[in-house]
């Protein structure tokens, strides 16, 4: 693992789009659609002091580690601006305090961008992804690899599917790369898993085995409560 971290350190720093990074709050709640009306509303006010370029919401639908899992994810330009919050703020409290009876706070997690993040995000955007945890001893041609995959579905039919990783910098997957596999809909997420039997597609990701191993595999609606 050591030099697992070591090496992921290391093209961290070599390239410049690695500068943005992400916050996850991984809470736990019986009331998913309250949790999701305070969102929509508190977002505004508690990702103000931080920098945060968006905000969003992640509904698991399998994969899980626990059930009533959801998922509060912050993107910044740059990692200061990652760990700049205060949640000690008055205003930041004062919202945290309106939902704090309804959910449980189960982790709060790092992550550094390997690949550009997307733009183009708007309040209320919803889409849905598919995120593998991958260990791997060659990171930079996995994210190389990952990019050429990328450019073989979208010539495939898929224009609309995009692929992004991150670093995990804390909690127990730490030194693990996230791969968030992105789509519009459900539906059209669940065309491109059907699509991996196609010749294409097994062409294009049969070097993967040899690249990574799998860790965990989950699969989430998202929607986007806040866009500075």
């Amino acid at each position: 693992m050591k030099k697992t971290l070591l090496i992921l350190t290391s093209f961290l720093a070599s390239f410049a789009f690695a500068a943005p990074a992400m916050n996850v709050f991984t809470i736990n709640t019986s009331d998913p659609m309250g949790y999701m009306d305070w969102a929509r509303a508190s977002a505004p006010i508690t990702s103000l002091p931080s920098n945060t370029t968006s905000s969003g919401v992640c509904l698991p639908g399998s994969g899980a580690e626990e059930f009533g899992d959801m998922y509060f994810f912050s993107l910044y330009d740059s990692h200061s601006d990652s760990l700049s919050g205060n949640y000690y703020d008055p205003e930041i409290a004062a919202e945290i305090a309106k939902i704090a009876d309804k959910r449980t706070v189960r982790m709060v997690d790092h992550y550094s961008a390997l690949t550009p993040v997307g733009d183009g995000f708007e309040v209320g955007m919803t889409y849905a992804n598919y995120n593998i945890n991958v260990t791997t001893k060659t990171p930079q041609r996995y994210i190389q690899e990952l990019t050429d995959y990328q450019s073989i579905a979208q010539d495939n039919g898929f224009e609309d599917v995009t692929f992004g990783a991150f670093q995990i910098n804390t909690g127990d997957y730490t030194g693990q790369i996230m791969v968030v596999i992105q789509a519009p809909t459900s539906v059209r997420l669940g065309e491109f898993l059907d699509a991996r039997n196609e010749d294409w597609n097994m062409a294009a990701s049969a070097k993967f085995p040899r690249l990574r191993d799998l860790e965990r595999g989950f699969v989430m609606t998202c929607e986007v409560v806040y866009v500075r």
